[in-house]
């Protein structure tokens, strides 16, 4: 696959979201890819959801017929080199280097924009699109004048503890809750996915993807609670634990497949309408995750 260098980083962000949307779907060659419904996934405007086309069409993800638009010219499934080419871990190097030196407590709490700059030797201007970055996934907010305070992250065995106990206590009350209701069309979404992973699927999925696919089935449960709170809660707790999260199941696949088993099992029981039970799973299903995962050897990062 040719580097995708001559792309702007919103265009590669769209092309890697419209992988990873066709692969969570398992869309087969011949789907056809629609700019409009693209762009209110991606959530951007038109322009850079056709510049990802005609980048997927130039290394054969894609083809463009005239008068009809972008069609998928594989099935889904083989795709996964080409996701993992267009990984975030690769697009911007800067970021990934600030998240490092953060994950390895090498950054102090605040700090200036310049103290940063020097820190890693670079030009301001790329520091200042990898700090928007990092700003709008919520683990910095901006100072007065031009400084920046790091906010708390998931980067310790005690804060994934800490992430887990509150989880345990609040999703499986979202599932009590007397205004959840789940959305049948949502509910056959994620039953397709996780079944998908339990039966394969995690062998070729990026780390990624997977946890993109994990936050979205624990977003989505809380979101049906009609908890606006609840959900908001779970998505800013999902950002956080998705900077960990995709090291952590990059070399497990045997994670994942436990996982998607379990989430699985959650689903039937709320497809039964006893939410009793899913409830009791999501909160066996939490404290297993806990052990597998909030362990020291996954917070050594960046440690020198």
């Amino acid at each position: 696959m040719p580097a995708a260098s001559g792309l702007t980083p919103l265009q590669r962000r769209a092309a890697r979201e419209i992988i990873a949307l066709v692969r969570r779907e398992d869309r087969p060659a011949g789907h056809h890819l629609s700019k409009l419904a693209l762009a209110r996934v991606v959530g951007t405007s038109h322009n850079p959801v056709e510049g990802a086309l005609a980048h997927l069409a130039r290394i054969g993800v894609a083809r463009h017929e005239k008068d009809r638009g972008y069609f998928l010219a594989r099935d889904a499934r083989l795709l996964g080199s080409d996701a993992r080419k267009l990984s975030p871990a690769d697009d911007d190097p800067l970021y990934r280097r600030i998240l490092d030196l953060r994950l390895g407590r090498r950054l102090p709490d605040t700090l200036s924009e310049t103290a940063l700059i020097r820190k890693l030797g670079a030009a301001r201007a790329p520091v200042r699109r990898a700090l928007a970055r990092i700003q709008q996934e919520g683990w910095i907010e901006r100072r007065a004048g031009n400084g920046w305070a790091f906010l708390p992250l998931i980067d310790s065995v005690e804060a994934y503890e800490d992430n887990y106990e509150m989880r345990r206590i609040v999703e499986p009350a979202g599932l009590l809750g007397p205004k959840f209701a789940l959305v049948p069309e949502e509910f056959e979404t994620l039953r397709r996915q996780q079944h998908r992973m339990a039966n394969g699927g995690y062998r070729t999925m990026t780390a990624v993807e997977w946890v993109d696919i994990n936050a979205t089935f624990h977003e989505t449960l809380a979101r049906w609670s009609g908890n606006r709170l609840m959900h908001q809660t779970i998505r800013h707790i999902n950002r956080l634990r998705k900077l960990l999260e995709r090291r952590v199941v990059a070399g497990d696949p045997g994670l994942r497949a436990r996982q998607a088993a379990e989430h699985l099992e959650i689903l039937d029981a709320i497809g039964r309408g006893d939410r009793k039970k899913a409830a009791a799973l999501m909160e066996k299903h939490l404290v297993r995750a806990r052990r597998d995962k909030a362990r020291p050897d996954h917070f050594t990062v960046g440690r020198r």
